[in-house]
C-alpha cells in the first residue's frame, strides 16, 4: 500500500503526500484488504503507514527515494499495458541485477572468484525477497556496493551508499555514520580541508530525518506510530537483548543460519579472521553488532521473514559475509569442495521457501525446522514468547497472548498467560507437573513431552 501508493502519487501529481485522487486510483489497483482491514488500516479511517503531516496532507511513514526509483517501471509497464502490480518485484530484480554486474565488473576478477560471488549472491536468502514488496533487495545492493568500495579505500562513495542504504533501512545509520567517522579519523592530520566533505555526508545521511522534521514535527515518526506492538512496547533501547541477537542468528523460526549454513559459518569466520590484519575490520565489526542491536529496538524485530527463511532485520549481514568469503576462498581444491558444499545445501534448503516465489503466508507458520524440535523435543525451543506465539496461533495480534502447539491432536508445547490455567485444562486435558504459575504478566512455556 505504502511504497506503491508513493509511486502512484509521484505520478499522479509529483509529491508523495496521498491525495484524494489517489486513493481512488489504488482502490483499483489493490485488494479491497488494504482499506477495510484494521490490521493495514489505522483508528482514524486512514491507512498504517501514512500520517497526517504539520501540513493536514497524509505523507509515508517510510522515505520516499526507493519509490521514486520504481517510478520509471512503472511508468514502463503502464506505457506497454502490462500488469503495474509488478512495479515493486521489477524494481528489485533491476536493482540487485545491475548492483550485481557493476561489482563483478569494477571489484571481482578472475573467473572462479565471479563464479562464487554469483552462487553466494543467487543462492542465498536474498532472493527470496526479490518479489517482496518492499525496499530489501535496494538496502542489500547498497550495501553490497558500499562494502566493496570501502575495502578498495573509496571511503567518500562507500559513505554514500550506506547512507542511501539507511534511508530506507534506519537501523543502517549505525554503519553510515560509522563509516563517517572512520572517514574523518583517516582524514584527521587534515581536516579542515574535509570539512565540507564531512557536512555534505553528514547531511546526505540524515536527509531522511530533515525530511520527517519538516512533514511530522518529529525526526522519525516511529516514535508516535499508533500500532499494537509500538503502543506496548515503543521504539527503543528497552527492547534490546543479547538473547535476541543469538536468535537473529540462530532462531530454528528466523535465524539466518538454518536458511544459509556454509555462508554464515564461512563468511562469519572470515570475517573475524580478517580483524587480526587491519584494525577498520575491527572497527567494521563492531558496527555490524552495534547494527543487528539497533535492528531491535523496532519492537517488532522478529517480523519480515518472506514466509520460510531469515528476518529482514538480520538480511543485512549477508553483503558482510558474502564480502568476506568470496576475498577468503581460493580457487583451490578445498576452495571448489566448499562451493559444492555451498551450493548443494542451498540447493536442499532454498525449496523448503519456494526459491523465487515463497509463500507468504508461511510468515505465520512455524518452520520444518521448528515444528520437527517442537514434535519430538519441544523443551528445547524456547524462544522470545512473540516468535512462538505468532506462529503458533498462525495470527499477527500485535501483543502476546497463550498459544498452543499442538501435533494433531496432541499438545507438544505452550505459552501461557497467568490467568489461562482453565486454557490448558479445556485444550490439553491436564496440566504437567512442572506447570508453575508466575505472577505478572509475563507468561511462562510448558511442555507436555
Amino acid at each position: 500500500m505504502e511504497y506503491f501508493g508513493m509511486s502512484e502519487s509521484f505520478i499522479s501529481h509529483g509529491g508523495v503526500d496521498l491525495t484524494d485522487v489517489d486513493y481512488n486510483k489504488l482502490r483499483k489497483y489493490l485488494n479491497a484488504g488494504y482499506f477495510t482491514d484494521p490490521a493495514s488500516t489505522d483508528q482514524n479511517g486512514g491507512f498504517l503507514y501514512y500520517m497526517k503531516g504539520q501540513d493536514g496532507r497524509s505523507y509515508p511513514v517510510h522515505f520516499f527515494f526507493y519509490s521514486l526509483l520504481s517510478v520509471p517501471v512503472r511508468l514502463f509497464l503502464k506505457f506497454f499495458y502490462m500488469d503495474q502490480l509488478i512495479t515493486l518485484r521489477l524494481t528489485n530484480l533491476i536493482i540487485l541485477t545491475v548492483t550485481v554486474a557493476f561489482i563483478l565488473k569494477y571489484f571481482i576478477s578472475g573467473f572462479f572468484q565471479r563464479l562464487v560471488f554469483l552462487t553466494l549472491v543467487y543462492l542465498s536468502p536474498i532472493i527470496f525477497f526479490i518479489i517482496w514488496p518492499g525496499p530489501d533487495i535496494y538496502y542489500i545492493s547498497f550495501l553490497l556496493l558500499g562494502i566493496f568500495l570501502f575495502y578498495k579505500n573509496k571511503l567518500i562513495p562507500s559513505i554514500l551508499c550506506f547512507g542511501m542504504a539507511s534511508w530506507q533501512s534506519q537501523p543502517l545509520v549505525v554503519l553510515a555514520l560509522g563509516s563517517l567517522m572512520y572517514f574523518v579519523y583517516q582524514n584527521r592530520k587534515n581536516l579542515k580541508n574535509a570539512i565540507l566533505t564531512i557536512l555534505f555526508l553528514g547531511l546526505l545521511i540524515f536527509v531522511p530525518y530533515i525530511f520527517n522534521y519538516w512533514a511530522f514535527g518529529v525526526f522519525t515518526p516511529w516514535t508516535i506510530l499508533d500500532d499494537g506492538w509500538t503502543r506496548i512496547y515503543g521504539f527503543g533501547l528497552q527492547n534490546v537483548h543479547v538473547r535476541k541477537l543469538f536468535e537473529q542468528f540462530f532462531d530454528l523460526n528466523i535465524g539466518l543460519f538454518w536458511y544459509a549454513p556454509i555462508l554464515t559459518i564461512g563468511g562469519l569466520f572470515a570475517f573475524l579472521a580478517s580483524v587480526r590484519k587491519e584494525a577498520k575490520n575491527l572497527w567494521m565489526l563492531i558496527l555490524v553488532v552495534v547494527t543487528a542491536f539497533a535492528y531491535q529496538t523496532n519492537p517488532a524485530w522478529h517480523y519480515g521473514t518472506a514466509g520460510y527463511g531469515p528476518t529482514r532485520h538480520i538480511l543485512f549481514i549477508i553483503p558482510f559475509l558474502i564480502y568476506f568469503f568470496v576475498n577468503r576462498i581460493r580457487p583451490n581444491l578445498q576452495g571448489v569442495f566448499l562451493l559444492i558444499i555451498f551450493a548443494m545445501s542451498q540447493i536442499y534448503i532454498l525449496p523448503m521457501n519456494s526459491f523465487l516465489a515463497p509463500k507468504f503466508e508461511n510468515s505465520l507458520e512455524h518452520s520444518p525446522y521448528a515444528k520437527w524440535v517442537l514434535s519430538r523435543y519441544p523443551y528445547l525451543y524456547n524462544p522470545t514468547p512473540e516468535i512462538f506465539v505468532d506462529r503458533t496461533n498462525h495470527s499477527d495480534l500485535k501483543y502476546i497472548k497463550s498459544a498452543i502447539y499442538k501435533e494433531g491432536t496432541v499438545c507438544k508445547k505452550a505459552f501461557i498467560l497467568p490467568g489461562d490455567k482453565e486454557l490448558l485444562i479445556s485444550e490439553c486435558g491436564y496440566i504437567p507437573p512442572s506447570y508453575e504459575q508466575k505472577a505478572g504478566g509475563e507468561g511462562m512455556y510448558v511442555n507436555y513431552q
